[in-house]
């Protein structure tokens, strides 16, 4: 399972395991992990979940949520990241988790003793788990084929881990691919349609053919090949 750790200062401030729901950041009262600083916006920044995977995303915040030292809008946590929000720090802790980088449409993974992925390679110099194998996962390839708005005639290629959709800073979107298909989430401004009706805030599968609008962009998901 995986966990926050957040410290600031050097001081531990607790951890917070990410589970099945969406975790808000912020210092409001009732969010999930309350970072109490008046610079902090209130929902300041959210943990989407999406089967294994974690995505941070930030809520249009005044101040900015960073990464490792870079500024995201929305990121794919990986084991050992840091999230700086305003000097506190929020350690992303997941042994299992599985990542495929950018652009990879096939990457080999290890199984170990306890069911966990990682990638094969990983840990150079230690040996391998005795009843360790290999398993192959294999994304899956699509576009999306813009039906109305900017892109209207045109087409976006489904190659990253995330693809934005929609005004940045306003009505947007973005779709994740996994090695079991897309899905759709809000990330700012009116939740996006699908087949002509809004989607609640989380991930949403989408179908082959599935009919997009968010911030005056119109799509069509059309898959070319899916394991």
């Amino acid at each position: 399972m995986a966990k926050l750790m957040v410290t600031r200062s050097g001081t531990n401030l607790g951890s917070w395991f990410i589970e099945d729901k969406r975790l808000v950041i912020g210092r409001a009262e009732g969010v999930d992990i309350r970072l109490e600083d008046a610079a902090v916006s209130k929902q300041h920044a959210s943990i989407e979940v999406m089967g294994a995977d974690h995505i941070l995303l930030d809520l249009e915040s005044s101040n900015g949520t960073f990464v490792n030292g870079t500024r995201v809008m929305r990121h794919l946590l990986r084991h050992g990241d840091a999230i700086d929000i305003l000097g506190f720090e929020l350690k992303y802790v997941d042994h299992k988790s599985v990542v495929v980088a950018d652009g990879d449409r096939t990457m080999i993974f290890t199984r170990g003793a306890e069911g966990g992925l990682t990638p094969a390679g990983a840990g150079a110099g230690k040996a391998p788990l005795a009843n360790a194998r290999t398993v192959e996962v294999e994304l899956p390839v699509a576009v999306l084929r813009g039906v109305a708005g900017p892109r209207a005639g045109g087409t976006i290629a489904l190659d990253r881990p995330l693809t934005a959709l929609g005004e940045r800073g306003r009505d947007a979107a973005a779709v994740f691919r996994r090695p079991d298909g897309f899905a759709l989430a809000r990330v700012t401004g009116k939740p996006p349609k699908v087949d002509g009706k809004a989607i609640p805030d989380g991930w949403q599968i989408l179908r082959d053919g599935a009919v997009i609008e968010v911030g005056g962009e119109k799509v069509e998901l059309a898959y070319i090949a899916k394991h």
